[in-house]
């Protein structure tokens, strides 16, 4: 470990106690960025990624991204600030689409990082949040039945999905893309048949919300990777519920039932991105006992 992976650690410790030691993004072609402010050295390294048209990554963000992991070390925000202007710099001139974004992910806890991203242009755009092993909430409406979902509620499950999908184009990530039924159709089935973690709310028998989860373990080259501690996690993947059914207690009964099984599987705790845009997600994840480890900032297109 270099000098600065150190204080940089030390100073992600004290800033919040969830969250793990760097390390380096999955991308293995990766560029060194380094600069010097006020005597002290700061560095990062860069990537860029282009999403193949009609892919599942292509649905849930710009298909062409240039990420920064940065590492300021104890240069702190002026390091930070630092590394974003030489960044700049370095893609001056370099073309760049409408369909492309800028990103950086950055501890939610440091608000002095925060005042630095929306002042080179970035927005806060998803967070990944974390709840402790607490004992599960009540359960839901008493109309509101949820059950194990199976190969015969694919089309259902793919419908609330969908809606779900559509309504984060408006407010987070996602982009509308042709064949986006075709790919959360599919991400349906493989849920079904690996996780089986995925259950069904009806309201008087009809369909009215999805939850899809999953058990993770931070793994060398995976997404969560020096974002969660080490161990076995609980994963939400999707809570979509129906437009009409919303605000009645669906996700909720969803969750009771979701959490109380994933905390059966000895998990560290509980995980999952929302969007902070959304008017609804945050304030039910939030009453969920979920609270911001990591925020994903993005400049789009990446030359805004």
């Amino acid at each position: 470990m270099t000098t600065l992976e150190a204080e940089q650690n030390a100073r992600f410790a004290a800033l919040d106690p969830l969250l793990p030691p760097i390390a380096a993004p999955p991308s293995p072609s990766s560029e060194p960025l380094a600069v010097t402010v006020g005597g002290r050295r700061a560095g990062g390294l860069l990537t860029h990624v282009v999403h193949a048209k009609g892919s599942w990554p292509s649905l849930w963000g710009p298909s062409e991204i240039r990420d920064l992991t940065a590492v300021p070390g104890d240069s702190g925000a002026a390091g930070l600030a630092a590394l974003l202007g030489a960044w700049r710099d370095r893609l001056r001139g370099t073309p760049a689409g409408p369909d492309s974004g800028c990103s950086v992910t950055w501890p939610s806890r440091d608000a002095e990082a925060a005042a630095v991203l929306l002042a080179h242009g970035f927005a806060p755009m998803t967070c990944l949040a974390v709840r402790a092993p607490d004992p599960p909430a009540g359960p839901g409406p008493a109309r509101v039945t949820v059950r194990r979902a199976g190969e015969g509620d694919v089309e259902a499950l793919t419908e609330l999905r969908l809606a779900e999908w559509r309504y984060t184009s408006l407010v987070g990530t996602a982009v509308p893309r042709p064949g986006a039924r075709a790919l959360l159709r599919a991400e349906v089935v493989r849920s079904l048949r690996f996780s089986g973690l995925v259950w069904l709310a009806e309201d008087d028998g009809v369909p009215a919300g999805m939850a899809s989860c999953a058990l993770a373990v931070p793994t060398p080259g995976d997404t969560i990777h020096g974002r969660l501690l080490p161990g076995r996690w609980g994963y939400v993947d999707t809570l979509s519920v129906a437009p009409a059914a919303r605000g009645g207690g669906v996700g909720r009964a969803l969750m009771a039932v979701a959490h109380g099984e994933l905390l059966r599987h000895d998990v560290r705790g509980t995980f999952l991105f929302y969007h902070p845009a959304n008017p609804l997600s945050p304030v039910f994840w939030h009453r969920q006992g979920y609270r911001p480890l990591w925020t994903m900032w993005l400049r789009r297109p990446a030359w805004a």
